[in-house]
């Protein structure tokens, strides 16, 4: 029972810091798998994007109804994001899972420094 509460109370931080933030999947699911259920990093993201499909589906509807989406925009950076996942996916296949963590931690690091004194 107390790993079904912790599943909803992860789903619902991450449903509201993704409508709120836009953020959800690698900011807030991969740590939540890792550190919290104890999965690898590999797994942590492959759920991770198993996850955030209907959270963004949702998410990008409802920010649609506020006028709130340039789907021109999305559409040009998805396509390259669609190329760019095959290469991440097979990068994420021969890095061990250490490295992973390690990049993963730098690449939150380096952005929220920039969020926070960057312009």
């Amino acid at each position: 029972m107390m790993q079904i509460l912790s599943y909803i109370g992860v789903g619902l931080a991450t449903g509201v810091l993704s409508g709120l933030l836009g953020v959800g999947g690698g900011v807030i699911l991969v740590p939540a798998l890792v550190f919290i259920f104890s999965l690898t990093m590999k797994n942590a993201i492959g759920t991770s994007l198993a996850i955030i499909i209907p959270t963004a589906i949702v998410g990008t509807f409802l920010h649609y109804r506020e006028g709130n989406v340039n789907f021109l925009l999305a559409i040009y950076i998805a396509i390259a994001a669609i190329i760019g996942s095959r290469v991440g996916v097979y990068l994420n296949d021969v890095l061990p899972n250490i490295i992973l963590r390690r990049m993963f931690g730098a690449l939150l690091l380096l952005i929220g420094i920039k969020m926070i004194i960057g312009k």
